[in-house]
C-alpha cells in the first residue's frame, strides 16, 4: 500500500496558545510534505496569536473548531470530523521531515491500524523508539475506519494517545513505530508534571500491564543509583498514578 500519488488526507491538530515554539513552521511543512484535504484544528480558545497564524494560510482547506475541552475530547472531536480513509494527527509542536507522508505510508499494510513517525529534538537527539512502551500521536498516519468509533474520556488531559493506540489494537490491527521518517519535536511538555497524570490514566482504563511500571522503577533506580541514566521519580509517579488508577477502576467506577 505505498501508491501515494493519488492519496489526500486529513491533518488533525488540537492547540490552546500555541503559536511558539514553531507553529508557522509546522504548518509550512504539513503543505510541503503530505497531500493535504484538510487541516482540522481543535482549539481551546487560543490567545496568543494561534488563530492569527492559521489565517495567513489562505491557500488551504482549514477547519477550526474552538471548544474548551480535555486532549482526549479535542482528539475524539477531530476524529469525528476527518472524511478521508487515513488522516494524520500533527501536533502543532512537529516540524515534519521531509517527504513525511511518502515515507510513512510506504510502512502501511492490510493489518496496519496506524503508524507512528519518531522525532528528534532541536538539537537532533533522536527518541529511542520502545516497539512496546507509549504510544504518540505527535505525528502519526492512523487508518480512520479504526477510530470512528472511538469514545476517549473525557476526563483525559494527558494519555490520550495511548488509549487511541490500544483502541487499534484491540480490534486486530497493528500501532507501528518506525525509525524513518524523523521528525524535530519542539516540545514544551514536562514528564515528572505529567508522570501521575499518566499512570493514573493507564492503570485506570487498563492501558498498559501493571508489571511493566515497577520493572521500570527498579532498572531506571539501579542505574540512577550507580551514577547514570534519569532519576527515578518520574517512575515512581507513574507507578504511584497507575495504583491509584487502578484504585478507581476496581472499587469506584460502575
Amino acid at each position: 500500500m505505498n501508491d501515494t500519488s493519488l492519496r489526500r488526507i486529513d491533518v488533525v491538530m488540537i492547540t490552546k496558545n500555541s503559536l511558539k515554539p514553531c507553529l508557522n513552521e509546522c504548518i509550512t511543512s504539513i503543505i510541503n510534505n503530505l497531500p493535504l484535504n484538510r487541516l482540522i484544528v481543535i482549539d481551546s480558545f487560543s490567545t496568543d496569536g494561534t488563530i492569527d497564524a492559521f489565517n495567513i494560510f489562505n491557500n488551504i482547506d482549514i477547519k477550526l473548531i474552538q471548544m474548551e475541552c480535555s486532549r482526549g475530547a479535542a482528539r475524539e472531536l477531530g476524529i469525528n470530523n476527518v472524511s478521508t480513509d487515513w488522516f494524520a494527527f500533527i501536533d502543532s509542536d512537529v516540524i515534519l521531515e521531509k517527504d513525511w507522508f511518502k515515507l510513512i505510508f510506504s510502512h502501511t499494510s492490510e493489518k496496519i491500524g496506524a503508524v507512528e513517525g519518531n522525532v528528534k529534538s532541536k538539537e537532533g537527539v533522536v527518541q529511542r523508539i520502545r516497539v512496546n512502551g507509549r504510544g504518540y500521536t505527535n505525528c502519526t498516519l492512523i487508518r480512520t475506519s479504526l477510530v470512528k468509533d472511538i469514545k476517549i474520556p473525557s476526563e483525559m488531559v494527558v494519555y490520550e494517545d495511548q488509549y487511541i493506540r490500544r483502541h487499534i489494537e484491540r480490534k486486530g490491527y497493528m500501532w507501528l513505530k518506525v525509525a524513518s521518517p524523523c521528525s524535530f519535536h519542539l516540545s514544551r511538555s514536562n514528564r515528572l508534571n505529567d508522570a501521575f497524570e499518566n499512570g493514573r490514566m493507564s492503570g485506570k482504563y487498563s492501558l498498559d500491564p501493571f508489571w511493566a511500571l515497577p520493572l521500570s522503577f527498579f532498572v531506571v533506580g539501579i542505574k540512577w543509583i550507580f551514577g547514570g541514566g534519569e532519576s527515578p521519580l518520574i517512575h515512581y509517579r507513574l507507578l504511584s498514578g497507575y495504583l491509584s488508577g487502578l484504585r478507581e477502576r476496581i472499587f469506584e467506577r460502575p
